[in-house]
């Protein structure tokens, strides 16, 4: 009932401003807002929700079979005042959940101040992948849309031209300090004496090149790398892990502990002899070749993800990866864009490790164990894997332990869209995964997991703003086992303008 309260009192708030815009004279901070209501409820057969339903949602949505949230947003966008050098924006965007891991989300709260070709955010907002067609693919091996946002300052730009290439030469730039939300979440869903954490900062970094000009050459090649960090916070229960017994650890926080994120440098307090850069440090290549012709696109891509120093210096091949090829049919309405994907985690530097001794002195660096760390909970917020879904997330652990249980995955992914007519639209993924576990922990066999996932939207010309989508989705396989289900998602939107 103090939820209902609260969230009544949210919209009441949200429309005090539409009197302002019918006495307005000029732009201001309520012109040209869009407001949205949205209720979602999924109900599924098996232990756990399909995946495809659960999954890439940026963190809106639950595993359990049944669910639902209620959600209202408000937005204003940057491309409002696309006339001017300034441009701002916000956003806020808010969910009554059931059977999720909280009953209140603030999953948007944000603003945005762009000037030109240089953007900053402050605030938690939902941000794409990189170089891919986020309604179809399988998601990013290091930074992804399956997790909630992660609160940051965040500066990052559009492409520029670098001088003297007469626009064939162009670069982009982003970098951002947060820090994550799951503390409390954590303690509540962490099992007696395993790893928890709190008030643990969020770093991220990225630079981007682009070579062409599509107006002059069909042909554009893109190559980024993009780096992320977990640092600072305190790591509870930490003891008998080779820590000198060390149990809670408070991480340093202060300016040194920013700077060590920015650099990948520093050392964690429990290091010995063989020091660590301070924090979980993980990152990836990006790369795209783009062709553009009137009639249809295509795009190769590749990510190269790593965790550590010999697998940034691509010292161990390029065994993981995902590889993807996306084609674009603008003009078909039958089928706008498919996606084919393949998703390999499986070699991880191989199967050997061994640090420096007397009588061994080279080092060999095997066995990664992606997403995750000895003092961190690992490459997650709210239990669900900030990079890629396949690799399997804390949240489904029975055995409420906050890490990563399979890791190590071979994938082939295809999505496809269209757009029929007008009002309605669908998409289509199929997902086919084999799942070695973990290093460490390997399953005693191969396990087989496929998802399948079929939606269709309708947007009726009669009833403007309404949206209706209707999901079905289907799991089999020994990972997260069989489920049945479907999601029906109702939405209007309001435009609030003069």
């Amino acid at each position: 009932m103090k939820i209902f309260k609260i969230l009544c009192l949210i919209f009441n708030i949200l429309l005090l401003p539409m009197p302002v815009l019918a006495q307005s004279d000029g732009p201001g901070i309520f012109d040209k807002m869009k407001l949205s209501v949205e209720s979602s409820t999924i109900v599924s057969s098996g232990d756990y929700a399909p995946l495809w339903l659960s999954s890439n949602k940026y963190g809106l949505s639950s595993v359990e079979p049944s669910s639902n949230y209620e959600r209202v947003s408000l937005m204003r966008g940057t491309e409002n005042d696309s006339l001017k050098s300034w441009r701002w924006g916000y956003g806020l965007d808010l969910a009554v959940c059931f059977n999720s891991t909280s009953n209140f989300v603030v999953q948007q709260a944000y603003v945005d101040l762009v000037y030109k070709k240089l953007k900053l955010t402050a605030g938690a907002k939902e941000q794409p992948i990189d170089l891919r067609n986020n309604q179809l693919t399988s998601g990013g091996l290091g930074i992804g849309i399956n997790a909630r946002p992660i609160p940051q300052f965040r500066l990052e730009s559009d492409y520029f031209s670098v001088p003297g290439t007469n626009h064939w030469w162009k670069m982009k730039f982003r970098g951002s300090y947060g820090m994550t939300t799951d503390g409390s979440w954590q303690k509540d869903f962490h099992a007696d004496s395993s790893r928890y954490t709190n008030n643990v900062l969020y770093h991220e970094k990225a630079l981007y090149w682009k070579f062409g000009r599509e107006e002059k050459f069909p042909l554009t090649f893109e190559i980024g790398l993009q780096m992320a960090t977990m640092f600072g916070g305190t790591s509870y229960n930490v003891s008998g892990r080779g820590h000198h017994g060390l149990n809670n650890i408070n991480h340093e926080n202060g300016f040194s502990a920013f700077w060590d994120a920015f650099v990948a440098g520093g050392n964690d307090v429990t290091d010995g002899v063989d020091r660590n850069t301070a924090g979980n440090h993980l990152g990836s290549y990006n790369m795209a070749l783009s062709y553009v012709s009137p009639e249809w696109k295509a795009r190769v891509y590749f990510e190269r993800y790593f965790e550590d120093q010999s697998m940034l210096t691509l010292q161990y091949g390029i065994y993981d990866h995902l590889l993807g090829f996306e084609v674009e049919l603008p003009k078909n309405p039958f089928v706008n864009s498919f996606v084919l994907e393949h998703i390999s985690t499986k070699d991880q530097s191989g199967a050997v490790y061994h640090d420096k001794t007397a009588s061994m002195p080279d080092k060999m660096n095997g066995r990664d164990n992606y997403y995750y760390h000895l003092l961190y909970t690992g490459w997650q917020h709210w239990g669900m894997a900030l990079g890629h879904p396949l690799i399997t997330s804390p949240i489904y652990n029975e055995n409420n332990v906050i890490n990563f249980r399979n890791n190590r995955i071979m994938a082939w992914h295809f999505g496809l869209n269209g757009q029929p007519t007008d009002e309605l639209a669908y998409r289509v993924l199929l997902t086919f995964t084999e799942n070695w576990g973990t290093y460490i922990t390997p399953f005693d066999d191969v396990l087989k997991q496929n998802s399948y996932l079929f939606e269709v939207s309708y947007q009726p010309k009669r009833f403007i703003g309404w949206s209706a989508t209707l999901a079905l989705a289907y799991d089999d396989g020994e990972v997260l086992g069989n489920s049945f289900g479907g999601q029906l998602r109702l939405r209007k939107t309001f435009n609030l303008s003069r």
